[in-house]
């Protein structure tokens, strides 16, 4: 397997947050041209992730040089998850799918593992505040709890 083959499929905490974006955007990485569109969707994304545990409070790219190490820490135990969030969540701002199933798709991926990443940020008690009526997705899945303990009582 080549080293280019691999590094695309083993996430690495050293690898630029823009370049893994761009790839998951289908931008060459090499190609620049979209920067200044791709660097405000990411923030924003960055900013989102951090309302549900992921990353540093306040922490932006501006170019190639932050790292996933830079916006996560040392940890990464979830950085793949991560990665995905973050580049199929700037995708679908930065170039949606015309195919409605395709962009059905995503969005259910996306809902899922924002899902993971806030219950597990919950669980290690990184938010602390946490309210999961705040967010549509876990309504509807609390809801879905509630309806099914009623039917049991």
């Amino acid at each position: 397997m080549s080293e280019t083959t691999t590094a695309a499929v083993m996430p690495s905490l050293d690898s630029s947050i823009l370049v893994d974006v761009r790839v998951a955007c289908n931008v060459d990485e090499t190609d620049d041209g979209f920067d200044l569109k791709l660097i405000p969707l990411i923030n924003t994304q960055m900013m989102m992730a951090h309302q549900f545990g992921v990353g540093s409070e306040g922490f932006r790219i501006s170019g190639l040089q932050e790292t996933w190490r830079d916006w996560l820490g040392s940890g990464g135990e979830n950085l793949m998850a991560i990665q995905t969030w973050l580049g199929y969540s700037v995708l679908l701002l930065f170039d949606p799918p015309d195919n409605a199933t395709v962009l059905k798709s995503y969005q259910d991926q996306i809902q899922k593992m924002e899902w993971m990443l806030c219950n597990k940020s919950c669980l290690n008690g990184y938010v602390k505040d946490y309210v999961p009526s705040k967010v549509a997705f876990y309504d509807r899945f609390y809801e879905r709890i509630a309806e099914a303990t009623a039917d049991e009582d």
